[in-house]
């Protein structure tokens, strides 16, 4: 954030802060995962040495997998001031106006790529929010995001996506809105699949069925058919 003020106080004598409203959001992000207490958690065992008192996790998940789980916190964080950032020089902000007049390019991006990725990023964001990050917690695991050097230098360093079981009652019960409709839409559709599994087998069933009698039929006709004729001739 300090940075991003600087970047900002050499565009205009007088940086409007208001711009910079993305620690907010980064908090929401983290809040929406149902990630906020494992964080937390995770930050106070890193400091102390040990689990908090009435914490949601012991301290043996944190010794194996405290590093997975830091990662992941990391790669959250950089992905949310990734977004900011990403704001900030879109054409909708009054930041990118600024810098074309003073000559700073913060981005070789076209104002049409820019904005492609821009908007690429905020509905992979909904769809994680919305989608996979209830399904996660309906199915009892965090999907971590890791960190991994490739050997082979022309890939770098990619990340990894890791499933780490833990029950999350807690934050599926906290569900509101779109969210909470969408994980009642997964318990419906548990119910509902194998009763259509099973319509769609008889279905397919019977229409295979009807097929292979229909098309035996029609050979046997045509068969027969020919057969008289070639007994006329």
């Amino acid at each position: 954030m300090t940075w991003l003020e600087e970047e900002i106080s050499l565009i205009s004598r007088k940086p409007d802060k208001s711009k910079l409203n993305g620690y907010d959001s980064i908090v929401q992000n983290i809040r929406k995962s149902g990630k906020e207490d494992l964080y937390a958690e995770l930050v106070y065992a890193l400091k102390f040495g040990s689990s908090r008192k009435g914490g949601y996790y012991n301290s043996a998940l944190f010794i194996e997998h405290g590093v997975a789980i830091l990662e992941d916190l990391l790669i959250t964080l950089a992905d949310g001031i990734a977004s900011m950032y990403l704001e900030l020089i879109s054409v909708d902000s009054s930041l990118s106006n600024e810098m074309n007049n003073l000559g700073f390019s913060f981005c070789t991006l076209s104002t049409r790529a820019l904005q492609r990725l821009r908007n690429e990023v905020a509905l992979h964001q909904w769809l994680h929010q919305n989608m996979a990050a209830v399904a996660s917690m309906y199915e009892d695991r965090f999907d971590l995001c890791i960190l991994e050097s490739q050997l082979i230098e022309s890939r770098g360093n990619e990340t990894e996506n890791i499933s780490l079981p833990v029950k999350r009652t807690k934050e599926l019960r906290a569900l509101v809105g779109w969210r909470y409709y969408f994980s009642l839409f997964l318990e419906l559709a548990d119910i509902t699949m194998p009763i259509v599994k099973t319509i769609v087998a008889k279905v397919s069933d019977a229409i295979s069925f009807f097929l292979v009698s229909l098309i035996g039929r029609s050979l046997g006709l045509i068969y027969s058919g020919i057969r008289n004729s070639l007994r006329l001739n």
